[in-house]
């Protein structure tokens, strides 16, 4: 008798935990979705409360720390305060490091993390946490490469990241190059899996700009004859699959502009000047555009055109930043005795520019 009451008694307390664990999971399926929800209506604040008491009664929940992080994340961007927008970053940093570590096969994870790690490496902080960051993020991607390798978004990110954050941080030119032709790499592969023209449009786009840059940087003229011309076929292709995409045709054309210094053939300029008009009829407000139009007018000896061109910068350079350049800039030592020319780049007048490029060719020799 009294083993049935000791027996009747651990089955009362079996289904009790049975009941109290389902009662877990529904508070915490029902904290995510009231979380879910808020975060649609972007009432972040209240959502990060709600995944928050999620996690608390389900400890592993990596969905939950992922809305969690997303949540802080945008309650980041809408700080005024950099300080506050920081800390804010640095928190969803460590929610999707949790989440992560709850479930390492998940690509969105490793992408999220990716993306914060780079908006704090973006903000005012240490050189040597800026650095972190970045490579972290680069990290991240190659997670998300081995988990999804035909995901041309990792890709491509991956390439962005080492092409415009990292090369600033490299020792030499001689390692910048390596960072840029190692994001064209990973801009390839990611050619390779991009079927949609909305893809693959930025994606040779960027591949372009990363073999430009490292044009720059090259030692010898037919290396960088032959980063360009390669380069210049990626923005073709970018052109090609997405014909209003007036960066592309911007750097296009400035590619065609650095060829035609190094051939000295017209024939890389009028290309040049057909693509950049063509990028200022797409967007008439970027003020860089409407630079390397003039610079291209003034190396094939167009004056008036130049100078004209010039005025409409102006309009529209209104902190003068793009003019102070033209100072400097040898490409328009066609111009150093003009007076407009001098009138437009100094208040004062300013001094003639000092140097004289090479005599152009129509044919190559």
């Amino acid at each position: 008798m009294r083993r049935f009451i000791f027996c009747f008694v651990v089955g009362l307390a079996s289904v009790a935990v049975g009941e109290d664990a389902t009662n877990v999971v529904v508070s915490a399926s029902s904290q995510f979705d009231a979380g879910t929800q808020l975060m649609r209506e972007q009432k972040y604040v209240v959502a990060v409360e709600s995944f928050q008491r999620a996690t608390q009664a389900q400890l592993v929940f990596p969905e939950a720390y992922n809305n969690w992080g997303i949540s802080l994340v945008e309650l980041g961007r809408q700080a005024l305060a950099p300080e506050q927008r920081l800390q804010l970053y640095e928190q969803a940093a460590g929610k999707f490091s949790r989440s992560a570590e709850q479930n390492p096969t998940n690509k969105l994870t490793q992408l999220l993390w990716c993306q914060v790690l780079v908006m704090i490496g973006d903000m005012p902080v240490d050189g040597r946490v800026r650095l972190g960051c970045y490579q972290g993020a680069i990290e991240k991607c190659r997670r998300a490469a081995q988990i999804d390798p035909a995901d041309w978004e990792t890709l491509n990110k991956w390439g962005v990241i080492l092409s415009t954050k990292l090369p600033d941080f490299a020792v030499d030119d001689n390692a910048r190059v390596q960072l840029y032709k190692e994001a064209a790499r990973r801009f390839a592969d990611a050619a390779q899996n991009a079927r949609f023209s909305s893809e693959v449009g930025p994606l040779y786009s960027n591949w372009g700009s990363a073999l430009v840059r490292a044009a720059r940087l090259a030692i010898t003229s037919e290396e960088k004859t032959k980063l360009l011309t390669e380069a210049i076929t990626k923005f073709e292709a970018s052109a090609r699959a997405l014909p209003n995409y007036a960066s592309t045709y911007s750097n296009w054309g400035n590619a065609l502009v650095e060829r035609g210094k190094l051939s000295r053939l017209r024939s890389d300029f009028r290309d040049a000047l057909d693509r950049l008009n063509t990028a200022i009829s797409l967007n008439p407000k970027d003020g860089t555009v409407y630079y390397g139009l003039a610079r291209t007018y003034a190396i094939l000896g167009n004056s008036i055109m130049a100078i004209q061109t010039l005025r409409e910068l102006k309009r529209m350079d209104l902190t003068g930043a793009l003019l102070n350049d033209a100072v400097q800039d040898l490409d328009f030592a066609s111009l150093s005795q003009d007076r407009e020319f001098l009138d437009l780049i100094s208040p004062t007048g300013g001094r003639g520019v000092s140097f004289s490029n090479p005599p152009l060719r129509n044919l190559p020799r």
